[in-house]
C-alpha cells in the first residue's frame, strides 16, 4: 500500500492516471512521463512498477486497515496522498476510496461558493474555485478521494458522575430531545453557565449509540484544553486534530478546530460547535459550509455560545438562554472609567497613575488582575511601563507566564484577547484598557468580563473599562450583560 520513494514522475503518474482525459491521451501521457524517467539518471524499481500497474491494472493489493480507520470520512487530494506515500489505486481497487469531484453543477463542493474561474488548458477546460485556495485549490479537473471503507468499533468509556443546576438539566435535556428529532440547537449561556456540562448526556447517548461526534471550536488553545478535560471524564481516547497536532487514536469522538471539519464529508452524526462566536469560525462562509458539509443528512447540529450572532440565532430550530452561572449568582457588571487623555496618549503619567491605583486596590486585597490590551504593540509597551509581565500569540513562553499567574507566582498580567475565552482563574478582577479601541468588540467584551466571577467560592469581582470614550461596543456589552441579569431575576434563578 505504501511506496518510499518521492520522485516526481509518481504524482505525475497518478494525476494523469485520474485526470478526465480521454483513455488514449492518458495512455500516450503515461508514456511520455516513463520516457521521461527511462533517460533520466534516476533508477527505482517503484516508480517502475507503479507505473505498469496504472497502465495494466495487474496488481494484488494491500491495505493497511489502521490508515483507513485513522483518516476515515477525510478528504484527499491525489497530492496529499502521495505525500503520506500511498498507493492511490491499491485504494481503489480494494472499494475504500470514494471518487468525488470537487466541481460540480457550477459550484465547489468544498465550500459550496459558485465564485469560480475558468481557463483552458492543453486538453481540456479547467474550473477552480477562487474562495477555498487557502484549503487547497478545488479544480474540475483534480478528484478527490473519500476514505469510506472503515469499521466503526464500539467506544469504551464511562458515563461522568456530574451534578447539575435545574437550569443546565434542562438545557441538558432540550439538546438531548431535539437530536432525536434531528433539530438544530444553540445554548445562548452567560459564561461560566457550565456550557460543557450540559452537553456530557447528548455526548453518553452518542457513544452508547456507537455514533461519531465531533466536538469543534475555533481555537486551538481551548481544543487541547476541553480534550484533557473530557478524556479524564469519560475515561475516553479522543481523536485531536488541529494545526500543531492530529492524533488520530481510533475512537468515535473527535475533538477539532473548525478549519479540520474542512477535510470531511459527510462522515459525523453529531457536531457540537463551542465559542460559535469565536474567531475564525464567525464569519466565515467557508468554514461554516465546511462543517454542515462534515454532517452526514439530517444529522443534527449544536452551537453554544455565551454571545451568538443574529445570524446563528436564526439558523437554529431552537433557541434556548441560560442567563446564570452554574452557582447562581448575577454576573459582575463592568465599570466605565473614562481618561480623556486616552485621545491624546494612552500612556500619559496621569493614565498610567490611575491604573497603578486600580492595580494596588485589586492586590491589596490579595486578589489578581489581567489587564486586557488591544494589540501586541500596546501590550508591549506597557508592560515597559509597569514592568509587569506580557503574554500575546507571539510570546514563546506564554504557557509558563499563563501557569505562573494561575499558581500566584505573580498576580499582575498583560494579556491581548489570547485569554478571553477558555481558561479559568479565582480571586480574579479585570481591566480592559483602551477598551474603546476597535479591537474590543461588544462579544470581546462580554467574554472578557465573563472571565471574573467563575467560581462559586468567589462568585463577584472587579471589571473596569479604561477607555477614552463610551463607544457603543461599551454600552452594547455593559447592556447585555444587565439583560441576562434582570433575565435571571425574572425567572427567579439568582442564588
Amino acid at each position: 500500500m505504501y511506496f518510499s520513494s518521492n520522485l516526481e514522475f509518481i504524482p505525475a503518474f497518478f494525476h494523469i492516471h485520474y485526470s478526465n482525459y480521454d483513455e488514449k491521451i492518458k495512455k500516450n501521457l503515461l508514456d511520455e512521463i516513463y520516457q521521461e524517467y527511462t533517460d533520466s539518471t534516476f533508477t527505482d524499481i517503484e516508480v517502475e512498477q507503479i507505473f505498469f500497474e496504472l497502465k495494466y491494472g495487474n496488481f494484488k493489493e494491500i491495505i493497511d486497515l489502521k490508515f483507513l480507520n485513522s483518516y476515515r470520512g477525510r478528504i484527499f487530494s491525489i497530492d496529499q496522498l502521495v505525500k503520506k506515500k500511498i498507493k492511490i489505486h491499491y485504494l481503489e481497487k480494494a472499494n475504500c476510496i470514494e471518487v468525488i469531484s470537487t466541481i460540480r453543477d457550477s459550484k465547489c463542493l468544498m465550500c459550496s461558493s459558485k465564485n469560480l474561474y475558468s481557463y483552458y488548458a492543453s486538453f481540456d477546460k479547467i474550473t477552480y474555485c477562487l474562495d477555498c485556495i487557502d484549503f487547497g485549490i478545488s479544480k474540475s479537473n483534480e478528484i478527490r478521494f473519500l476514505i469510506n471503507n472503515y469499521k466503526n468499533e464500539p467506544c469504551h468509556f464511562t458515563i461522568p458522575s456530574i451534578a447539575l443546576s435545574d437550569q443546565q438539566k434542562i438545557a441538558s435535556d432540550l439538546l438531548v430531545e431535539n437530536s432525536k428529532a434531528n433539530k438544530s440547537s444553540l445554548i445562548w449561556a452567560v459564561c461560566g453557565a457550565g456550557k460543557t456540562e450540559i452537553i456530557y448526556k447528548l455526548i453518553s447517548n452518542y457513544l452508547k449509540e456507537n455514533k461519531i461526534i465531533c466536538l469543534a471550536i475555533p481555537r486551538k488553545d481551548i481544543v487541547n484544553e476541553l480534550a484533557s478535560r473530557i478524556k479524564k471524564d469519560f475515561s475516553l481516547e479522543i481523536n485531536l486534530l488541529h494545526g500543531d497536532d492530529k492524533k488520530f487514536l481510533g475512537s468515535n469522538f473527535y475533538i477539532m478546530t473548525c478549519h479540520q471539519l474542512f477535510h470531511y464529508y459527510k462522515f459525523f452524526d453529531l457536531i457540537i460547535v463551542d465559542e460559535v462566536d469565536a474567531f475564525p469560525y464567525n464569519g466565515n462562509d467557508v468554514l461554516e459550509y465546511g462543517m454542515k458539509k462534515a454532517l452526514k443528512d439530517q444529522a443534527p447540529l449544536i452551537f453554544l455560545s455565551a454571545t451568538p450572532s443574529k445570524k446563528i440565532k436564526k439558523s437554529v430550530d431552537s433557541v434556548y438562554k441560560l442567563p446564570i452561572r452554574y452557582h447562581g449568582n448575577l454576573l459582575p457588571v463592568p465599570n466605565l472609567k473614562i481618561h480623556k487623555d486616552f485621545n491624546k496618549n494612552i500612556f500619559s503619567t496621569n493614565i498610567l497613575d490611575t491604573l497603578d491605583k486600580i492595580i494596588r486596590s485589586s492586590t491589596n486585597k490579595n486578589r489578581r488582575l489581567l489587564i486586557f490590551v488591544p494589540t501586541i504593540k500596546i501590550g508591549e509597551e506597557l508592560a515597559k511601563s509597569t514592568a509587569y509581565n506580557f503574554v500575546s500569540s507571539k510570546t514563546e513562553n506564554r504557557n509558563d507566564l499563563i501557569e505562573g499567574f494561575r499558581n500566584k507566582k505573580f498576580n499582575v498580567l498583560i494579556t491581548t484577547t489570547i485569554l478571553e475565552r477558555g481558561l479559568t482563574f479565582d480571586y480574579l478582577d479585570i481591566v480592559v484598557f483602551h477598551s474603546s479601541h476597535k479591537t474590543f468588540s461588544k462579544e470581546a467584551l462580554i467574554q472578557i468580563s465573563g472571565r471574573v466571577g467563575r467560581k462559586a467560592y468567589d462568585p463577584s469581582g472587579s471589571i473596569i473599562f479604561y477607555s477614552g470614550e463610551h463607544t457603543k461596543a461599551i454600552k452594547s456589552a455593559i447592556k447585555e450583560i444587565k439583560y441576562m441579569n434582570e433575565l435571571a431575576k425574572y425567572r427567579k434563578l439568582v442564588k
